[in-house]
This record gives C-alpha cells, sequence and structure tokens, in this order.
C-alpha cells in the first residue's frame, strides 16, 4: 500500500515500522506462524502523519514565566546557584522544585538527569499560574529513575555481565529493551536476549559494548516514580523524556497537571498515572502530543510474571484513575505492556468519569489500545487504533501444547468498554459505565474491534450498555486465519449477554469488515433480541461467508444477515453489502509490503456507504478527519 505524502494523508506509521501492513499479515508471516516461529518486526518509531496534530520527534522549547521566575538547570550547573540564569543554573531538577512558587518555570537544558522530581512537600500552581517544568529547546531532556549499572566484563561476542545494586526487572540498550528469557545459555551474540540470576545480569549488546551504548535497567522498587507529586496542582511538564523507574514514569495525586510533548519510556509499570487522593478524584489532567511506548516493563516479555495465565494485574501505559474531566489527545501509545491508554475506577463515592481519549494513535499494547472501565460520560472519538500480527517474539515463551495463544493473543482488543468490579470502589454498585461515546474512529486488525465486558459477579450482574452510542466507526478485521493453535476467536463488535441492563443505546453507521469464516462482524452472546440496543444502518461484509452475524456463547449460531435480523427482531436497515473502498484490493489482499495510507478505508466514488448513513448532529457532526458532515451523512468513520 503506498503512502501518500499529501497534506490531507495521513495515517503513516512511518518506515520504522518497516514491511508491515495494517490491515493484516502477509503469506511470509503466515508461514513463520504456522511453524511456530515468527520474525521480530522492526521496532517502531511512533512518528506518526495524522490527519491531526500528533507527538513529533524533537525538544520543543518552553517559554519564559509571564506569571513568576524563570529558574535554569544545566549539567554544567550547581544546586549551590541561584538557578536564575543559564550561567547561574541548578545541576539538577529536583533543586528548582525546591524553590518554584506559583506561576514560575524551569527551563532544563538537554542532558541526562539522574534521579527525579518529587513536588512532595512543594508547592502548587494556581489557575492562571502553573508551575512549569520544560525542555530549554537545546536538545532532548532526559529524566532517568534507574541506577547505573556498572562493572561490565565479557563473557563472550557480544555478550557481558554485570552484577547490580538492586534487583533488575529489565534491561534496554539503545532504546530497545531486551528479551528477557529463563536461561543464560539463551543469550548469546546478536540474541537480544538478557537473563538474570539474583542480581547478576547477563546481556547481549549486539554491535554496541557498555561503554558506549545507552543502557536503562530499572529496578524492582514498585513504589519509585522519576516524576512524582503529592496533594500538587496547576503542574505543566512539557518536551521532558522519562524513563527508568521501577513504577511509573510521572505518577500522583493531584489535578490540572498537564503533560505535553513529552517521551515515557521504558518504566516498570505506566508511563503516566494519575491517582486520586483520600476519595477525591483528580480532576482536569492532560496528557497531551507524548509519546508513550514500551512502559509495563514488568510484563514484558508478553507472558512475565504470570499475567498470560492470571490475567489482569497490569498498568496502562497512560493511565487516570479515578479521574474527572480528564483529556488525552495527540497522543502515540504503543507496545506497552499492559493497556495503552485506559481510564478506570469510580472511586469511594467521588465524582468520576467524562474522559475524552481523542485524536490518539495507539497500537500493539498487549491487552487493549484504548480502554473505558468503570466510568460514566467516557469519549472516544477521532482515534486510530490498530494490531500488527501477533509477534510471537515477544513472548516469554515460544506458542506451544502448554502455552496456546489463547492464553495471549485472547488479549488483542482495539477499544474495550468494560465494568471491572475491583475498579468499583464498592460505593454506589459495582458498574458505572454509562453514556459512553464511541464515534468516527478507525481500528484495524485487532482480535476484537470494540469489546463489551464486565468482570466479577457483582459487576456482571449490574453492567449494561446504558446509554451508549457507538456510532459511524471503521473496523477491519485481520485479514487472514488466526494462526494454527489458536483457540480463540476474532469479532468485529463482541456484545456480552447482560440480561436486561442494556438500555437506551445504539449501534448505528458503522462499516464492519471481516475476511475468514471465523470472523464474525457482530458476535452477541445473547441469542435472541437484545433490549435496550438499537442496531441501525450498518454495513457488514465478509466475502468469505455471509454468515458473519453470530449469536450464542457455548453453542453458536452462525447468521446471514436475514437471519440476524430476524432473531435480534431489528436492524432492518442495515446491509450486507461490499463496501467498495477506496484501496479495497490493497486492504483485501493483506499485502504488508508497503504500509498503509489511511484513505485506502475511505468509500470510492459510487460506494454504498455514501449517503446512506442515519444523522446523529445532535450528537457529532464531524468525521475521522475532522470534516463536517453536511446532507446526507456516510455510513462508516469518514
Amino acid at each position: 500500500m503506498k503512502w501518500s505524502a499529501a497534506a490531507r494523508a495521513l495515517v503513516l506509521i512511518a518506515t520504522a515500522i518497516g514491511v508491515w501492513a495494517i490491515f493484516g499479515h502477509d503469506a511470509a508471516v503466515d508461514r513463520a506462524l504456522a511453524q511456530r516461529t515468527q520474525p521480530a518486526r522492526p521496532r517502531p518509531s511512533g512518528v506518526v502523519m495524522a490527519p491531526w496534530r500528533t507527538w513529533q520527534p524533537g525538544t520543543p522549547a518552553t517559554a519564559v514565566s509571564t506569571t513568576g521566575k524563570t529558574y535554569y538547570v544545566s549539567p554544567k550547573g550547581s544546586d549551590s546557584n541561584s538557578g536564575l540564569s543559564l550561567a547561574t543554573a541548578f545541576a539538577t531538577p529536583q533543586k528548582a522544585a525546591s524553590v518554584v512558587q506559583a506561576g514560575d518555570t524551569v527551563l532544563i537544558a538537554a542532558g541526562l538527569y539522574r534521579g527525579g522530581i518529587n513536588m512532595t512537600n512543594y508547592a502548587s500552581g494556581t489557575a492562571g499560574k502553573p508551575i512549569t517544568f520544560g525542555s530549554l529547546g537545546d536538545g532532548p531532556v532526559v529524566i532517568d529513575g534507574s541506577t547505573p549499572v556498572t562493572g561490565w566484563t565479557p563473557v563472550s561476542g557480544s555478550v557481558w555481565q554485570a552484577t547490580a545494586s538492586f534487583t533488575p526487572i529489565a534491561v534496554v540498550v539503545n532504546n530497545v529493551p531486551l528479551k528477557q528469557v529463563t536461561s543464560q545459555s539463551a543469550v548469546t551474540s546478536g540474541s537480544g536476549n538478557w537473563y538474570r540470576s539474583g542480581k547478576t545480569i547477563v546481556a547481549d549488546f549486539g554491535s554496541s559494548t557498555p561503554s558506549t551504548a545507552d543502557i536503562v535497567v530499572p529496578n524492582s522498587d514498585g513504589a519509585q516514580t522519576v516524576v512524582y507529586f503529592y496533594g500538587n496542582n496547576y503542574l505543566t511538564f512539557n518536551g521532558l523524556t522519562v524513563r527508568g523507574s521501577g513504577a511509573a514514569g510521572i505518577w500522583g495525586y493531584g489535578s490540572n497537571i498537564t503533560v505535553s510533548n513529552c517521551d515515557l519510556e521504558f518504566n516498570g509499570k505506566a508511563g503516566v498515572n494519575f491517582m486520586a487522593m483520600q476519595g477525591n478524584a483528580n480532576a482536569n489532567n492532560q496528557v497531551l502530543y507524548s509519546r508513550v511506548h514500551d512502559n509495563v516493563l514488568l510484563n514484558w516479555p508478553r507472558g512475565n510474571n504470570g499475567f498470560a495465565s492470571a490475567g489482569g494485574g497490569w498498568s496502562g501505559g497512560l493511565a487516570f484513575s479515578e479521574s474527572l474531566n480528564a483529556v488525552a489527545r495527540g497522543n502515540v501509545v504503543y507496545d506497552n505492556g499492559g493497556e495503552g491508554i485506559i481510564s478506570y475506577g469510580s472511586g469511594g463515592g467521588a465524582t468520576t468519569g467524562g474522559t475524552l481519549f481523542e485524536q490518539n494513535v495507539a497500537f500493539d499494547n498487549w491487552s487493549v489500545n484504548m480502554y473505558f472501565d468503570n466510568q460514566p460520560n467516557d469519549i472516544a472519538r477521532q482515534n486510530i487504533l490498530f494490531d500488527h500480527p501477533m509477534d510471537t517474539s515477544t513472548w516469554l515463551k515460544p506458542p506451544s501444547a502448554g502455552y496456546p495463544w489463547n492464553q495471549l493473543y485472547k488479549f488483542s482488543v482495539c477499544l474495550m468498554i468494560a465494568d471491572e468490579q475491583g475498579s468499583s470502589g464498592g460505593t454506589g454498585g459495582y458498574a458505572h459505565l454509562a453514556n459512553t461515546r464511541i464515534y468516527d474512529n478507525l481500528i484495524v486488525g485487532c482480535r476484537i474491534g470494540i469489546r463489551d465486558y464486565s468482570e466479577g459477579l457483582l459487576a456482571s450482574a449490574q453492567h449494561g450498555l446504558k446509554n451508549t452510542l457507538i456510532a459511524n466507526n471503521t473496523i477491519i478485521l485481520p485479514v487472514h486465519p488466526l494462526p494454527p493453535g489458536s483457540s480463540t476467536y476474532t469479532a468485529g463488535i463482541q456484545l456480552q449477554d447482560n440480561g436486561g441492563n442494556n438500555a437506551n443505546s445504539r449501534i448505528v453507521n458503522n462499516l464492519i469488515v471481516g475476511f475468514t469464516r471465523d470472523e464474525p462482524v457482530i458476535w452477541s452472546m445473547r441469542r435472541g433480541p437484545l433490549a435496550g440496543i438499537d442496531f441501525s444502518h450498518n454495513v457488514y461484509y465478509n466475502p468469505a461467508t455471509p454468515r458473519t452475524l453470530w449469536m450464542g456463547n457455548s453453542f453458536v449460531d452462525k447468521l446471514d444477515l436475514a437471519g440476524w435480523q430476524a432473531r435480534l427482531q431489528g436492524d432492518v436497515a442495515s446491509r450486507f453489502e461490499n463496501p467498495m473502498l477506496a484501496g479495497w484490493s490493497r486492504i483485501a489482499a493483506g499485502d504488508a509490503a508497503a504500509g498503509l495510507d489511511y484513505r485506502d478505508a475511505e468509500p470510492a466514488p459510487g460506494s454504498p456507504l455514501k449517503g446512506s448513513a442515519a444523522a446523529l448532529t445532535a450528537q457529532f457532526s464531524s468525521n475521522l478527519a475532522g470534516k463536517p458532515r453536511r446532507g446526507r451523512w456516510d455510513i462508516g468513520a469518514f
């Protein structure tokens, strides 16, 4: 698929992603999977061109303060200086944290800073006078929470050994996390592996040596955070790289916190995690135009720490816990060992929800790329969510009879909405998901496009789709069948049997495309009518079979559209029809040789999608690219 550099083009998951298509597998990958091996895909850079602004490489300059003092930090500085000019700069951001007041700005010169920024017991900003920590703009500002590992000695070839002063959880060499293995014999030259025995590390440095490599080794301290705030409000962090924490990169308890143009990477848990304090939700926190990748290293390689079989227990790369009116916009979030972007938790009686996730690109996060859990009034709009074909080289163990596909691949979901009992706060019921709106999203290549889910007996008894709108999304399932040994399934939209709990919800104007006989465009676990959900004006298509609408759980009825409509007693305005997308031949071929132009998923002239949607102007009036919908709407995200 040919990339376009035209101004309106716009999803480019750049050449660093290499030969992998967003829309499916290629034949070589299928053959490799069949042999239980798979070549590692080239690591993405996260560089994205989109129809809206996203994170871009580079270090933006932060403006000097207009409401207070401007302090400076430099590797050439001293903490005994005044910090009020670059010539008299502090040496550490922490020294600046100890002196700033509301309205002050800290400009940090390029360099590597060990330690972090801990605002506990220090000042807060105020409305109109935030405290800002930002890059000076002369190069990368790296805030690294990891403890350097020294005393490396050669083992053989490119393999080196050292003993740390702490228990390591990961080894990152030149921005690439090495794969932890269970036997030292698996650490050989060129393997990209590392092994731990106690505090002793054996690692393959490839073409580098410990003296020349950029090395990050997070420790097992689950309470560590590189940037931390506790009860501080109105803080801004701009243009910083935050890495190497045993726990989260930026983590804390406060409101009106803004993280912008930052790079959050190689942390043991979340890249960013906003928490609630003493029953009060954190409010109005934002993460804007940042890159969040390769976090949750406690759960990498995939299957580490038993999460594959136990389920749950991980962080999100970008997490809002018990939040009110949170915003994630323009972020690129990928290769995190848990969820990508998540908002969760109803909090002990606190008012939460109102999260807005818009214009983000999230891909290849292990369990879910985007997740709303146990909160009301959340919105996901104009996002691009996708997964590349599963790369088993990122698994702790290769797939086998004792380590089957359904243990790991089952987590590959693009967007999930749920009530998990553990995130309910135990107050006012166990299911707070309601008034959720999901529209104008492009969802590609995930095992499940949109999933309805609940967990725990009490939460499941109360969970349902309540005042939920799922509209004008384009969902394209993987092109090729699941690999041999897989005992799981795919689905465009998967709906639980929520009993009588669904209410006033709509699934309308969506395009859902599957490609194999075992890829239902919709799978309802309930056999029969779905009271409380109105289906309308959707287009379904699967060239392999018309029986692509499924009902049932243990015993599944595979229905064509007429059978689905009769059983559902509704959805009469929807159609099973070739959508005639602009790049249909490339999409259907799964040609992974040259990438994707997202306009391939736009309706071509004469497409049945054009002008055949229901108008939803009361809810929204633009498409994926932010262009206004006028007159007769098109089905799908465009």
